[in-house]
């Protein structure tokens, strides 16, 4: 029940809708409960996950076959908490299927939680080759998680020269110190403007996602209004739309045939 418990979390804080990302089974074992607990809600999207340490094919067919069942518009790969790089032969399987589906690509970016061993394998969590990637599949829309953090740089150089990549703010507030948020906000805040004042911010706007993260006490998914106000801060009021939805509907095109927006993208937008 926990993933029903966090879905009530969650719609308690915010209306709408959200994207739930389904984690490796040796990190949560959550298994097939995700899809139960999540299939008979309207407001849940879902983004799948490949494990990249057992045969891949058989878990695009099983993705195959649940596509619609279950609202699935993404695929996640856990870069760092597993060795493998974005551009690994192995993951062209997963790239050519994303492709052939109208699936997005999510990575796992960056540091990972501080109580998991993903810190020993932080170079595997790289941005860098998913832009290598992006450039073979032009026709594929890639997420980079977490801003890449603390690689700031190689985010924004990745998201800015390749018009199929994203990236969100999610799993910047873990806080298993318990600190007050306000003191996590000011860290991160301050790091990336820093990093953006290089850059065309009005650019990056239209290429970031609102996003928490959960993977249990202290990784602060309690903490929706501190990430939607981060967002405001860092981006302004008049961008939280596109940072809330309209990006997440460019970054995730599978959404609009569930949520028939076809023509709700502004072309001179994109």
């Amino acid at each position: 029940m926990q993933t029903k418990k966090l879905i009530e979390e969650y719609f308690n804080k915010r209306e709408g809708f959200a994207i739930s990302i389904k984690a490796l089974d040796s990190l949560i074992g959550n298994g097939d409960d995700f899809y139960s607990e999540t299939k008979d809600d309207d407001r849940i999207f879902i983004c799948e996950c490949i494990d990249c340490l057992k045969p891949i094919t058989p878990q695009l067919n099983k993705i195959k076959n649940n596509l619609n069942k279950y609202k699935i518009i993404g695929i996640k790969i856990y870069l760092g908490y597993q060795p493998i790089f974005a551009n690994d032969k192995k993951l062209f399987e997963v790239y050519d299927f994303a492709k052939k589906q109208g699936l997005s690509v999510v990575f796992h970016c960056g540091v990972g939680a501080e109580n998991l061993k993903s810190e020993k394998n932080i170079n595997y969590a790289s941005c860098v080759p998913v832009g290598e990637i992006a450039k073979l599949y032009p026709e594929t829309n890639f997420i980079v998680s977490h801003f890449d953090y603390p690689h700031l740089d190689d985010c924004l150089n990745v998201i800015l020269n390749n018009k199929n990549v994203f990236t969100d703010i999610s799993g910047e507030y873990e806080n298993f110190n318990n600190l007050d948020y306000s003191i996590l906000m000011k860290d991160f805040i301050t790091k990336l403007n820093n990093a953006m004042s290089k850059y065309d911010k009005s650019q990056i706007a239209q290429k970031v996602m609102f996003g928490t993260d959960y993977f249990g006490i202290g990784s602060g998914f309690e903490a929706v209004e501190e990430y939607i106000e981060t967002a405001k801060i860092l981006f302004g009021e008049q961008n939280l739309e596109n940072i809330l939805f309209n990006n997440v509907l460019k970054a995730y095109p599978a959404l609009q045939k569930y949520l028939f927006l076809d023509n709700y993208v502004d072309k001179d937008y994109e």
